[in-house]
């Protein structure tokens, strides 16, 4: 009993004294996409604060590759000292409905943190595209059928996810056409060599600038940033789908080091040049406790199930 009590009291003292001094190095945000694409947009806004708030660099490093899973089994090899995190999106979630033998199980190989932002989608057509609404796109679509075609940021990912939605809800049959990323996707369609993408937030700047043409966000809700999309739900009743961005760190991670961040990205989500930055790229700031993000993560795993089953979507 004497033993065990020691080990207890050990324990709480190691992990108070990590609390203490965490991060006492540079702390690395591994990104699962290319440099440049809304995550890492979003990435670099908290990593700045955070660098402010710590008296430490914290360096977004771009992993991408094979759906997020590159990325999150990087983590989850990492040491479970909090010097490596994971920025995990709604991708993640989705990923074990795709892979069969990945080498890490998402929900119990990487331990919850918190969210750190939310975000919308952007449907977006090419500029000498002939529509201005989501209708006028529908008809389009069911005139030309599979001759129309749309971008995502590769097979499986949450836009492929998306357009294979769209097609489901509004009975048409554009073809996909898979990119390794946001900034490629979009380049595309800046090229007019694809119709129309379903792209993060890192197409805002070139909506407002009318490089391409913005005809719904895909939130609940109309955002500050572009107010003069409608929703994509107003169109078409039931599309809602949004992005979530949060912090993951190797399971076994010291609890002290976990709340530390925590603590830490509700500090930052709260300064008010982090919402402004956020609502720039149609975005806001989200903070979780390390409980309630394990229960979401849960519930979006099982929502994409369904989704990637019903859809058929696969990877190509």
């Amino acid at each position: 009993m004497k033993l065990k009590l020691l080990a207890a009291t050990l324990a709480l003292v190691t992990s108070t004294a990590w609390a203490q001094t965490y991060p006492a190095k540079p702390v690395t945000l591994i990104n699962p996409y290319p440099a440049g694409g809304g995550l890492d947009v979003m990435a670099r806004i908290v990593a700045q604060e955070l660098s402010t708030l710590w008296k430490q660099p914290v360096v977004v490093e771009a992993k991408p590759g094979a759906g997020t899973t590159i990325s999150a089994a990087y983590v989850a090899r990492a040491p479970a000292d909090g010097y490596t995190l994971l920025l995990s999106t709604t991708q993640h979630a989705v990923a074990p409905s795709l892979y069969k033998n990945l080498t890490y199980d998402y929900l119990t190989s990487l331990a919850p943190i918190t969210t750190i932002a939310e975000s919308t989608f952007v449907l977006v057509t090419r500029n000498d595209l002939k529509v201005d609404s989501v209708r006028q796109l529908m008809e389009l679509m069911k005139q030309k059928g599979s001759a129309m075609n749309w971008a995502s940021t590769g097979p499986a990912s949450i836009p492929h996810l998306g357009g294979a939605w769209f097609n489901m809800l509004t009975g048409t049959n554009g073809t996909h056409v898979p990119f390794q990323g946001t900034a490629p996707a979009l380049a595309a369609i800046l090229g007019s060599q694809v119709d129309y993408l379903f792209a993060d937030v890192s197409a805002v700047p070139q909506v407002r600038a009318g490089k391409v043409k913005g005809l719904a966000v895909t939130t609940p809700k109309r955002v500050s940033s572009l107010p003069n999309l409608p929703t994509m739900s107003e169109t078409v009743p039931g599309f809602i789908l949004s992005v979530w961005v949060g912090l993951e760190a190797p399971a076994g991670t010291p609890r002290a080091v976990i709340d530390r961040v925590n603590s830490s990205v509700q500090t930052v989500s709260k300064h008010e040049i982090v919402a402004k930055r956020m609502a720039d790229v149609a975005s806001e700031p989200s903070w979780m406790s390390p409980e309630d993000f394990a229960a979401y993560r849960k519930s979006e795993v099982e929502k994409y199930a369904k989704l990637v089953k019903e859809s058929g979507a696969k990877l190509e």
